[in-house]
């Protein structure tokens, strides 16, 4: 019974983060053949299914005394149900059947069939490795942010932080790393070193990359945060922060007609997507 003891407290099962698939499969074999041994060796006490509501772990076996068990329609006790009694210890006849079940190797009843889920395929598609320095990139508004260490980010949703004080949305943060596959990005309080929160990043947008990855970056992609430049590489930031392509594209064409000149979109990686002049059509 490789699953007997996890089922005797709400911490089994590393406290609920661990419970097995088919799990009520095992505790109805359990059930059956410890009362069943119960039975016949004069117990005064029964297991009972038990599914606990809330955090940890939900799959308990509970004790009571079969005296408290009798207005109860519950066959075999194996399926759950609120009993108003005390929870009963084991007697000397329980604790020689539990030892006696633990003999018969109950768990070899137990059939389980391994199958493909129908979303591997797509999963196995677009895995790919994880490089160095590569970016945290998650879609955000319809726009591929990329998050590296040393970033800087706004929130778009409210964060717990870790001393338990909320982190509102519209406020920025520094990036101190990343986590690829859980899409986490660990924050500092901007100029702070320590980490406060963990943020999703689905949570927020990217306001700078660092300007290291900048440097060395030749990436033309339309990546944000956007900015505007003209042809004299002058920044026109009085344009707006723009942080998605569709607001970027208008405010090219505003810029090109405020200032009677081309100017170009550039991403957050500070290389040109592509130019407007002025009055240009079909942006």
């Amino acid at each position: 019974m490789r699953f007997w003891e996890d089922m005797q407290s709400k911490w089994g099962f590393s406290d609920g983060d661990a419970v097995p698939d088919g799990v009520e499969v095992y505790r109805n074999i359990y059930i059956r053949a410890v009362n069943q041994l119960a039975i016949e060796l004069g117990s005064d006490v029964r297991v009972v299914a038990y599914d606990r509501f809330g955090v940890h772990n939900w799959c308990l076996i509970l004790i009571y005394k079969l005296a408290d068990l009798q207005a109860h329609d519950v066959e075999d006790f194996t399926a759950h149900t609120d009993i108003n009694a005390e929870i009963a210890q084991t007697d000397e006849a329980l604790e020689e059947a539990i030892r006696q079940a633990y003999e018969l190797d109950l768990d070899s009843f137990a059939e389980v069939t391994v199958t493909l889920s129908d979303d591997f395929e797509g999963f196995v598609t677009q895995l790919r490795s994880i490089k160095e320095g590569d970016p945290l990139i998650v879609q955000v508004n319809d726009e591929a942010q990329h998050f590296y260490p040393g970033g800087r980010i706004r929130l778009l949703q409210d964060v717990t932080a870790f001393d338990r004080s909320v982190l509102s949305a519209g406020r920025e943060y520094g990036i101190a790393w990343i986590e690829h596959r859980a899409g986490l990005l660990s924050i500092t309080r901007e100029g702070g070193e320590n980490p406060i929160a963990f943020a999703p990043a689905i949570s927020a947008i990217v306001l700078e990359i660092p300007a290291e990855v900048r440097t060395e970056s030749e990436d033309c992609a339309a990546i944000p945060p956007y900015h505007l430049r003209d042809m004299d590489d002058e920044i026109l930031d009085e344009f707006g922060r723009l942080h998605t392509l569709p607001e970027v594209l208008e405010a090219m064409k505003c810029a090109a007609n405020a200032l009677g000149t081309a100017v170009q979109l550039i991403n957050g990686y500070g290389n040109s997507v592509l130019s407007c002049e002025l009055d240009e059509e079909g942006l």
